[in-house]
């Protein structure tokens, strides 16, 4: 279920004093099945552009279609739209509101008029999609959960609506270590099993260049980059540029390279950066007793 955007703009309290134009002729097409990231600097529009995605801001200038519906010529119809493409803001957890863990996810698909039965095979399903057995959490307080264990019951909440596409704000924003690679494997996970289109937007490049399969990064409003992440992350003078960070591994790699060590310039992960210097002969794998170095 592709999401076309053309020629969007967005200005908030047009027409007071006030007035803050953030969106500038953004134009960019999220492909059906694909995890796309989305990156820029504080301010740059990214959480107000994904909220037209489900229709919470319907264009004055500018067009969006999802799954070829055009969201302005269709403003009856923004409840099936919702429940197509599912946003999750950041701190989705402070939106949890029922008393259990049961109640709070099938919330949604009992306001649907879903019967029982129903209701309850999406609330299992759903939160075994987010790595919580049932049989654990199903009656467990809402409240007494975790961070990343409340973050996983709001996303829970929003699968069991069923959507095409899920769009996440900054999923890992306020955990932990433990909690914030938790849930970048669920995200992959959801990916792969369910085959739902993901948009995610990160403050963190490290998590993006891990999951996404292409990355837009956006910057004062306007779309200035989109590709691959190798392409998108290599561009190291304009992400500094935007005060974005810079990959530890590249920058490794620039280092070594800007002394004339002849080191390819294609790697993102730590593993993948490792390979490529022991490829490289730059420095060698040495084996020990518990294992490879």
């Amino acid at each position: 279920m592709p999401i076309v955007v053309k020629d969007l703009e967005h200005t908030y309290m047009e027409g007071t004093p006030f007035a803050n134009k953030v969106l500038y002729g953004v134009n960019m097409t999220v492909e059906d099945g694909e995890l796309l990231g989305l990156i820029g600097p504080s301010r740059s529009g990214k959480s107000t552009l994904v909220q037209y995605f489900n229709g919470l801001f319907i264009p004055e200038k500018g067009q969006v279609r999802v799954d070829s519906l055009d969201t302005r010529e269709n403003r009856k119809n923004l409840k099936a739209l919702r429940q197509k493409v599912g946003l999750i803001f950041q701190y989705p957890e402070h939106q949890l509101f029922a008393e259990t863990v049961s109640k709070d996810v099938g919330f949604g698909p009992r306001n649907l008029g879903l019967d029982e039965k129903e209701i309850t095979r999406r609330v299992w399903h759903s939160l075994e999609a987010v790595g919580m057995d049932p049989k654990i959490y199903w009656n467990r307080y809402t409240f007494a959960l975790s961070g990343g264990q409340k973050r996983r019951v709001a996303i829970a909440g929003v699968l069991a609506m069923q959507p095409k596409v899920l769009v996440l704000d900054d999923p890992t924003a306020g955990l932990d270590p433990k909690g914030r690679e938790e849930i970048l494997s669920m995200v992959k996970q959801l990916h792969e099993n369910l085959r739902v289109t993901i948009v995610f937007i990160s403050n963190n490049m490290e998590d993006v260049a891990r999951l996404a399969q292409r990355v837009v990064c956006l910057a004062q409003g306007k779309i200035v980059m989109s590709g691959k992440p190798i392409e998108v992350f290599t561009q190291v003078e304009m992400l500094k540029s935007m005060g974005l960070g810079v990959l530890p591994t590249i920058s490794i790699i620039q280092k070594l390279r800007d002394r004339g060590l002849n080191v390819p310039l294609n790697t993102l992960t730590v593993e993948e950066t490792v390979e490529a210097l022991i490829a490289s002969g730059v420095v060698r794998r040495r084996e020990r007793q518990y294992g490879t170095f």
